[in-house]
């Protein structure tokens, strides 16, 4: 048994590392800004929950949480500038806190293809990766294509003023976080020099044919406008710097998982017939 420290383990990815850990038999502790409480949808049983600001955050603080860890995952994630600045400065105080617990690996969760972009938050995560490259720490990064979640959130969020924007010029390869979590739990074994390791889910398709699918499946109207790609995002898509045709892991497409996630939401509608929940994105 492995015991681990997810910091960000209410994320989107940082959940499915957290049940995969424990499913592994693992002990995990999961780090986040805020405490989940029994009974909400980020919590898993069993797991020793810490709520912890790495913006205002003590050197004590961080040795009392990984003190007795063997490995460390870093899933923090945001597009914000302040979650940006997490990424460096998390990183840091997090390098520093491994090496001074002797964890024997830090699994750092990134974003395929982050050196091959100028855009904000692809700088972010590569300064974010070299930080932990430089350390003494033992550390393994993961970069991971564009998730299931990811996609329906943002189409979900577009389709509230009934124009999505997309393009037949930009591909995408999405992925289950799930899948993402397997690689990542594997990873904890890992031995010897650091690596990185790149994946991707197994079908790539236009951002027009995603969305087109989007709105099939989920049954809502929306116009799809397509957009040019000239900024650094964008220049990031049409060159393909998103995709690992050669790393494909997985078999579940974004079809099978939306067609799970309506029914998903159709029996959490029948649960609760006041509407009072938000759509699954999870």
């Amino acid at each position: 048994m492995v015991r681990v420290v997810v910091f960000g383990g209410t994320g989107t990815v940082g959940r499915a590392v957290v049940a995969e850990a424990v499913s592994r038999g693992h002990s995990v502790v999961s780090v986040s800004r805020h405490r989940p409480r029994p009974g909400d949808a980020d919590h898993v049983a069993g797991v020793e929950y810490h709520a912890c600001d790495l913006y205002n955050s003590t050197t004590a603080q961080l040795d009392a949480i990984v003190a007795g860890s063997d490995a460390i995952v870093d899933s923090l994630d945001g597009v914000s500038t302040v979650a940006q600045a997490i990424f460096r400065i998390g990183a840091q105080q997090i390098a520093d806190a491994a090496e001074r617990a002797s964890v024997s690996r830090v699994v750092l969760v990134s974003s395929v293809g982050c050196d091959q972009s100028t855009a904000e938050y692809f700088a972010a995560k590569t300064d974010q990766e070299g930080l932990y490259l430089d350390s003494s720490a033992p550390v393994t990064v993961v970069r991971f294509t564009v998730l299931f979640d990811m996609l329906h959130d943002f189409a979900l969020r577009a389709a509230k003023w009934r124009i999505i924007p997309t393009s037949s010029r930009a591909r995408f390869q999405p992925m289950n976080a799930h899948d993402v979590a397997t690689v990542i739990v594997d990873a904890l074994g890992d031995t010897g020099d650091d690596r990185v390791v790149s994946i991707g889910g197994p079908q790539i398709a236009t951002a027009r044919e995603l969305t087109a699918l989007w709105l099939r499946k989920t049954g809502r109207s929306a116009v799809m406008i397509p957009v040019p790609l000239f900024t650094a995002m964008g220049r990031y898509l049409r060159f393909g710097s998103n995709l690992v045709p050669d790393a494909r892991v997985g078999t579940e497409t974004f079809n099978e998982w939306l067609t799970a996630h309506s029914a998903t939401r159709a029996s959490a509608g029948r649960a609760c017939p006041n509407g009072n929940h938000a759509p699954s994105a999870a």
